[in-house]
């Protein structure tokens, strides 16, 4: 049996506590991050090009341009491992991220105030939320001395900052579901992000390849 979220996030901090993430999981990480702020900007790209009510789309435009800022800052921070095995981990967990989120059902056409578009707002707060790495790390690490902690901080900073608006949306958007469809979607959406966020602790302090084994176990 695989180990729960909860104990990979113990056996991280754990690891952590050794000293800050080394270039693999560095790489492991940013590359990570950057999968997930691929989908926001693919899906968030398209809203640009749409009518929106105000509120939403002045969130959504700030967040968009937010999302790439941040992921050009975090490549620059990140120290890049040179196993190639890492990269392939890389790409094999992007895979299944897109999988299991389903990712691919917010890009085509256009959105609608529907379940479709809560379905999305729902997975963003999920990502936001969820991926959180910074309580990982020992609290007396000196992170603005770390460019690579400093630009995680500023990430998981900004995400604070925008959760209360999605928090806000995804309670006062009439999107034609009852408040239980709404709640489901929600807690379903931050279900699949954990089990995503569980199989990327795996791979922290292992060897290329080992954590992905363990979970397939």
């Amino acid at each position: 049996m695989s180990p729960s979220f909860e104990e990979q996030q113990r056996r991280v901090k754990r690891h952590f506590r050794n000293g800050t993430p080394d270039a693999n999981d560095q790489t492991r990480i940013a590359l990570y991050l950057q999968a997930v702020k691929g989908i926001n900007v693919a899906v968030l790209a398209k809203l640009e090009w749409q009518p929106v009510d105000w509120l939403p789309y002045r969130f959504l435009h700030g967040q968009y341009y937010r999302e790439l800022e941040l992921t050009t800052l975090l490549g620059r921070a990140t120290q890049w491992s040179s196993q190639s095995l890492i990269y392939m981990e890389a790409a094999t967990l992007s895979m299944d991220l897109w999988s299991r989120t389903e990712a691919a059902r917010y890009l085509p056409g256009f959105f609608e105030v529907d379940e479709r578009f809560y379905s999305y707002l729902a997975l963003s707060h999920a990502f936001m939320s969820v991926l959180r790495f910074m309580p990982l790390v020992p609290p007396a690490v000196d992170v603005e001395a770390d460019p690579f902690l400093s630009a995680l901080k500023a990430i998981e900073d900004e995400n604070g900052r925008q959760i209360q608006t999605q928090i806000r949306m995804l309670k006062d958007l009439d999107a034609g579901l009852s408040r239980q469809e709404r709640e489901r979607l929600v807690e379903t959406q931050r279900e699949r992000v954990e089990a995503c966020f569980a199989q990327l602790l795996a791979t922290l302090g292992q060897p290329p390849g080992k954590g992905l084994e363990e979970e397939s176990d």
